[in-house]
């Protein structure tokens, strides 16, 4: 476990973008990991992990559009 200091849009202005999505303010996602996307009630990604994490409504269409759904 590391305690990093940096804002995640330090993190996402670094990251290949072709791996990596910010869905949501709180969440930048590997998009590597994605097991599956639900699309009811706001919308949620399912992980390789079994977290689940909310797509936030600015970022749902373009979200969708990387997705292909």
């Amino acid at each position: 476990t590391y305690l990093i200091c940096k804002h995640l849009k330090y993190f996402e202005a670094r990251l290949d973008s072709r791996r990596f999505f910010r869905v949501h303010k709180s969440f930048l996602l590997n998009l590597d990991h994605i097991r599956s996307v639900i699309r009811t009630e706001g919308g949620h990604v399912i992980m390789s992990d079994n977290k689940v994490v909310p797509v936030g409504r600015s970022r749902k269409k373009e979200f969708s559009i990387l997705m292909g759904i």
